[in-house]
């Protein structure tokens, strides 16, 4: 898809256009007059269809001699309402001398196509055996666990309030540990 519609003007000979038979756009576009020649005007114009749904401004533009111009074409979303649609802009010089019609598909910008990547990793198995040291919070609690097994063994081989103390201080150490990693 494109968000712009090429025209050539005067690249094959005089007041000649040279224009696409279809563009697929998604949501607003602009239509780009490229001239290679004398300045002349260009009419564009919507059919019933196209125009239920974008808006021409001004129909009828004056592009400069060997210069550019962009037409915007606006596009309501809220018409399309995830759908698309279809119509045929009319791209005409020299007083209707010279016609082409652009058949006209536009897609809704809010309805996205995405796509996805699939490289050879997807192909190997998934590393299921998580170790302490892979992921931090297991290993502080598993540093915590230690310390509460060491602070409960000491206590109950020396008697002493001191060391009551320390457990005590130990193990609230843990649980604010516990606290902080399960927030």
């Amino acid at each position: 898809m494109t968000d712009e519609l090429p025209v050539q003007i005067n690249r094959e000979g005089r007041r000649e256009l040279d224009v696409p038979d279809a563009v697929d756009v998604t949501g607003s576009f602009d239509v780009r007059f490229v001239n290679h020649g004398d300045a002349l005007h260009v009419h564009l114009s919507a059919d019933e269809s196209l125009s239920r749904v974008a808006t021409v401004d001004a129909g009828n533009r004056h592009v400069p001699g060997n210069g550019e111009r962009r037409v915007r074409i606006d596009v309501d979303s809220d018409a399309l309402d995830g759908d698309s649609a279809f119509g045929t802009l009319e791209v005409t010089t020299s007083y209707g001398a010279e016609q082409h019609l652009v058949d006209v598909e536009i897609t809704d910008p809010a309805v996205t196509r995405t796509t996805v990547d699939i490289d050879q990793s997807l192909a190997e198995p998934s590393r299921s055996n998580v170790t302490l040291f892979d992921r931090p919070e297991l290993f502080v609690l598993g540093l915590g666990l230690v310390a509460v097994v060491l602070a409960a063994f000491t206590a109950a081989v020396v008697d002493d309030a001191l060391v009551g103390a320390g457990v005590g201080v130990v193990l609230a150490g843990v649980a604010v540990a516990l606290v902080l990693i399960l927030r």
